[in-house]
């Protein structure tokens, strides 16, 4: 009997799950950073039904109050899949009067068309628009997979079109910081002001290829990846523009939870340190209606916790926990060898990927071994990567730029004395 059909389902069981559907595996651009794999055609409507079915069925198990469920649109690029599809998933959506539905797309906005901005407007979707900054910045790494083109005009043009129609002054934005971007915070920080964004920062990820390849030193574990005390400063000089701002015309989320961390000292987000986007809550599903923990995962099939149209969320949701412990368990050890319980922030933080990103590459490592995946754990690490025992490899960085955060809130406060 596998392992994980022996574990007791708890308290993950009582949880609402928020489905991220990638819409397509495939994509128009050729980002130097993409962790996926452009392939593949667009999810059956059918698969959609059978997610979102059993989505609603188990929140409403749960609370039977509840009113709204949120659906997150992700690629590959979505827009790819055309309006039609978009238009299909709003008929599904309303065989569910009693339900208000929260639809939330990603896209790098160059396939948004007139009709698609007022169908989205009309409908109500969230759009979040990539975007790393200044055109030199963005079309750095942004490239259209095949031209090889910078990708920065038709992105604005894509966005300046949704914004027409939708009559948003506000538009969300994330941007992926490289080590392109070191150094150039106020041009960045201009630029999105003029914009009138609400940006999400995203420090350049780990990838598990980064993980084992053995580096002199572990400032650099790629050459995308920004040293942790380049981060540091980054961070801070943006801060500070930020901070002290009187316009308010441009916010960035990062910057203002790293405030409400200091003001709001009482907040415990605990165990287990990871990002949002692994929150037990979370489900990805690839356009095949394969579940994953992780959507850095859906190139590795492997990886699969199950498959929507066979199996019950239920069985996944118990296969993502036990996977979650048994990974806490192997990679961690034991609480002395995790630096966030020691860190003046670790309470508070909510980490990065570590852990997770130790568990694939010693997954990946024990396959070239010839053991099965559940002998993963005997997979080797280079010792640099193996000796990280923070949550995110930009450890030191963050904690120099929460010590700054705080002496700038400590002085402001005793101006206003």
């Amino acid at each position: 009997m596998p392992r994980f059909q022996q574990y007791k389902p708890g308290w993950e069981q009582n949880l609402p799950v928020v489905p991220q559907i990638q819409v397509t595996r495939n994509c128009n651009f050729g980002c130097h950073y993409c962790f996926q794999e452009h392939s593949g055609g667009i999810i059956e409507i059918s698969t959609v039904e059978s997610i979102l079915r059993h989505v609603i069925t188990h929140n409403l198990r749960i609370d039977p109050q509840a009113r709204c469920i949120q659906v997150y649109w992700h690629g590959g690029e979505p827009l790819l899949a055309g309006i039609d599809f978009f238009r299909e998933i709003i008929r599904l959506e309303n065989r569910y009067p009693e339900l208000l539905f929260e639809n939330r797309i990603q896209t790098n906005g160059t396939l948004m068309s007139d009709e698609l901005a007022r169908f989205f407007s009309d409908n109500r979707f969230q759009l979040g628009f990539s975007l790393d900054g200044p055109q030199e910045i963005h079309d750095l790494h942004r490239r259209f997979r095949l031209s090889g083109g910078g990708t920065f005009d038709a992105t604005m043009k894509g966005i300046d079109r949704y914004r027409r129609h939708a009559g948003q002054e506000r538009i969300a934005v994330i941007a992926v910081v490289t080590r392109s971007a070191v150094g150039r915070d106020r041009e960045i920080f201009e630029f999105f002001k003029t914009l009138r964004a609400e940006v999400q920062l995203d420090i350049y990820d780990l990838r598990p290829e980064d993980v084992l390849q053995p580096v002199d030193g572990l400032s650099r574990p790629s050459e995308l990846a920004p040293s942790s005390e380049e981060v540091g400063q980054f961070l801070i000089n943006l801060f500070n523009l930020w901070f002290y701002d009187q316009e308010a015309r441009v916010d960035f989320k990062e910057l203002r939870q790293e405030l409400k961390m200091i003001l709001r000292p009482e907040i415990d987000r605990g165990d287990p340190y990871h990002k949002k986007r692994c929150d037990l809550r979370r489900l990805i599903f690839d356009p095949l209606g394969r579940a994953f923990s992780c959507d850095q995962w859906l190139n590795d099939e492997r990886t699969a916790l199950g498959d929507i149209r066979n199996d019950s969320l239920e069985y996944i949701l118990k296969r993502k926990t036990f996977l979650w412990e048994e990974v806490k368990h192997m990679v961690r050890k034991s609480g002395e060898a995790m630096a966030c319980w020691k860190c003046e922030w670790g309470r508070q933080c909510g980490g990065g990927c570590i852990t997770c990103l130790k568990y694939h590459a010693l997954l990946l490592q024990s396959r070239t071994q010839g053991l099965p995946d559940s002998r993963w754990h005997e997979g080797r690490l280079p010792a640099e990567r193996g000796e990280i025992k923070g949550e995110t490899y930009y450890c030191d960085g963050l904690r120099t730029f929460r010590r700054h955060v705080l002496e700038a809130v400590k002085q402001e406060l005793t101006h206003g004395e």
